[in-house]
């Protein structure tokens, strides 16, 4: 919280602020600040698991709770040469709560559809992933564990893609329809949002699991540059008659990229970290996360990154934000 965006920097801050760190935190430090290697190791080693409890606590019940899933490469470790990062981390995001309640680091062969999984302890809640989950047995185990989805769908999920699209796109102008326009920035966007929940003719829809409704989203961006139209289709186990409610869901998705991938890499350097080994990666993360929920508590309206700043050199300050957990 108090702006250190690598080891070295906490290292020197610890030092410079060892008699508050004492006297005001209660931390003994009998042997001083550790230094950047012994505090590499200690994140190498500590069970992620455990350390992530702080994060839930902070949750509480996630009923009806919307959960944004989302995966995130830490550019920093890309090889030179390779597409993707050596480190690679799922997350799930309490948008209203501006809370992470898990993560899962992705193993270096495998992707987001094997860590998601373990991520899904959330009765109650209603799951919104992009397209890399649309998946028959991502689904069952959401439905498994007591939630309801909203999935983004694409061409990948073949046979029920087609039909699910020619079936919505028939009947656009007979179903459901919530509409609302955004204007400002020099231009505008009208967006539209159709359900239909008769799935009685459609095949595919049989292979997945609590599969009750069918979502079509229709954008219209106007710009200096001429209008652009675009149209995504989404899976749904919630029934609800209101296109709104998918309408909300569909936009809040996109909080876990605004609100928590792009604030780590913007406000706490994430991309520039190169901690690769053991769980070192992943416990840097939830401490990010941690940070990041803290500071959102603060009514203060400034930016996060002048309240970090102001933590860095304001001890009453950090005092406070510490006193939200």
């Amino acid at each position: 919280m108090a702006s250190c965006d690598d080891l070295l920097e906490i290292c020197d801050y610890g030092r410079a602020r060892l008699a508050f760190l004492r006297a005001e935190l209660g931390l003994s430090f009998a042997n001083s600040i550790p230094s950047e290697d012994t505090l590499e190791r200690l994140l190498k080693r500590l069970n992620p698991t455990e350390l992530e409890q702080t994060l839930r606590a902070c949750a509480g019940s996630l009923a009806r709770w919307q959960l944004c899933v989302d995966g995130k490469e830490h550019r920093a470790t890309t090889p030179a040469g390779q597409r993707h990062a050596l480190v690679r981390t799922v997350s799930v995001w309490l948008a209203d709560a501006h809370l992470s309640f898990g993560q899962a680091q992705i193993g270096a062969k495998t992707n987001e559809k094997t860590a998601i999984p373990a991520l899904l302890d959330v009765a109650g809640s209603i799951v919104t992933i992009d397209a890399i989950a649309c998946q028959p047995d991502i689904v069952g185990k959401v439905v498994e564990r007591g939630a309801d989805y909203v999935i983004a769908l694409k061409k990948n999920a073949k046979t029920l893609y087609e039909q699910a699209s020619e079936h919505l796109l028939a009947r656009s102008v007979h179903l459901p329809t919530w509409r609302s326009v955004y204007k400002g920035h020099g231009g505008g966007e009208q967006r539209t949002v159709r359900i239909c929940q008769d799935l009685a003719l459609l095949e595919a829809c049989a292979d997945w699991p609590g599969l009750r409704t069918l979502v079509l989203v229709e954008t219209e961006r106007h710009t200096r540059q001429g209008v652009a139209r675009t149209q995504r289709f989404y899976l749904s186990s919630l029934t609800d008659h209101d296109p709104a409610v998918y309408a909300r869901l569909v936009r809040g998705h996109w909080a876990v990229e605004n609100q928590l991938h792009w604030q780590l890499d913007l406000t706490f350097k994430e991309d520039q970290s190169r901690l690769r080994t053991g769980h070192a990666a992943l416990n840097t993360n939830i401490l990010r996360q941690t940070a990041l929920y803290l500071l959102a508590q603060d009514p203060k309206p400034i930016s996060l990154n002048r309240k970090r700043k102001q933590a860095a050199y304001d001890n009453e300050y950090l005092r406070r934000l510490l006193q939200n957990a």
